[in-house]
């Protein structure tokens, strides 16, 4: 039995704990991008600031965070995991790829432990069908869907994919994903550019678009800062004044910096994971952390809490740190806390959560919801 109540950090839980205190602890390994091209997107900090506020609080396991730096490879933070495992940990993760989860989660089969990948996105690991393994956003296809809807209420109408192999479906699909649910709205999807990550100088693409008749009144990329800052600088410098529209790699508090213009930014929407810099929850949550010494800075920390706050609920509400009774309970009927969401639930879909997307746009150089809800349409992506 369980009771919620609303604080203003979130929401709190209060579990019927079993009869004996659970002893030992819950060990929970992060392979994580401290450094490289993925350092801006690292859950570290927001699971940090978690485990110390659980562990403050003194009910059930004690929570050990082991982490260690990938340098945004693959390969080495496979190794990484290897070594957790080893180690103990119940939940392990790593890059939020397929080429470094899917081996994860192979190696974790044998001790029973969960890849629980709080910013992972990409439909591999659903289709893969890994019964130990956990995201903590809603796979691309609903980005983009929802991200859509946005869009063409926003007065998109024609619309331009710029699409990358880099980062496998996150880059490359979930515009395609995108531009479907568009056309289903009767947009128009014009034509479809490539790129590549660590782009800098955008001119061959935009000659391109230029070039297009009818010219196509938006352009949408997942891909990662710097990249897409410098993208949105080059187009409004050609003179292009359509929507620029992004995925949750636009969610990094230096997109403002990066952009500078507020004029420039009122053009730019994008799908994420929950709204940070618009107050409420998630911005409650990061500054009590600020204000604890945790460098935090934005929505994939709050995903990093969650995986943290879950995994430690799962574990009261089964009353054991061992890994299977513990995903057994993130998986069960009624969900657990969370950060981005007030109850998290994996009952529905196993491997990816129940949540709304919001799509965030902005109004004289802040961050607006311009809305947070499951899409009506979703592409068929199975």
């Amino acid at each position: 039995m369980k009771t919620m109540k609303r604080t203003g950090l979130g929401v709190a839980m209060t579990l019927a704990l079993p009869a004996a205190a659970i002893a030992d602890d819950l060990r929970i390994g992060i392979a994580a991008s401290l450094t490289g091209a993925y350092a801006p997107y690292a859950e570290v900090e927001g699971a940090r600031c978690m485990a110390d506020r659980l562990n403050a609080a003194g009910q059930g396991p004690k929570i050990e965070l082991m982490i260690e730096d990938t340098r945004s490879e693959p390969q080495l933070s496979v190794t990484i995991a290897q070594k957790f495992l080893d180690r103990g940990a119940q939940v392990v993760t790593g890059i939020p790829f397929p080429d470094s989860l899917i081996p994860i989660a192979q190696i974790a089969e044998a001790t029973g432990a969960t890849v629980f990948s709080a910013p992972n996105t990409q439909v591999e690991m659903q289709i893969a069908g890994f019964e130990n393994f956990i995201a903590g956003a809603v796979p691309d296809p609903v980005n983009g869907a929802a991200t859509a809807e946005a869009a063409y209420a926003a007065g998109a109408r024609n619309v331009v994919l710029l699409k990358s192999a880099d980062a496998g479906s996150w880059s490359e699909m979930l515009p395609e994903w995108f531009g479907q649910s568009f056309e289903h709205l009767g947009g128009t999807v014009s034509g479809r550019l490539s790129h590549s990550i660590g782009t800098s100088d955008w001119s061959p693409q935009i000659a391109q678009i230029r070039a297009m008749s009818p010219a196509p009144d938006a352009v949408m990329i997942s891909s990662v800062l710097p990249d897409i800052g410098i993208l949105i600088r080059q187009l409004r410098a050609n003179g292009f004044n359509g929507l620029v529209i992004g995925s949750d790699g636009f969610d990094d508090p230096s997109l403002e910096g990066t952009v500078t213009d507020p004029a420039t930014l009122e053009q730019v929407i994008f799908g994420t994971h929950g709204p940070t810099g618009t107050g409420g929850r998630i911005d409650d949550f990061l500054a009590d952390c600020r204000s604890k010494g945790f460098a935090v800075q934005g929505i994939f920390d709050a995903l990093g809490a969650d995986m943290v706050l879950q995994t430690h609920a799962a574990a009261m509400r089964a009353g054991s740190v061992d890994p299977v009774a513990i995903r057994q309970a993130l998986r069960a009927e009624g969900g657990n806390p969370g950060i981005t969401a007030e109850v998290i639930s994996y009952a529905e879909n196993g491997g990816a959560p129940v949540k709304t997307v919001p799509v965030i746009g902005f109004r004289n150089g802040k961050r607006v919801v311009l809305q947070d809800r499951v899409p009506a349409f979703v592409p068929d992506w199975r």
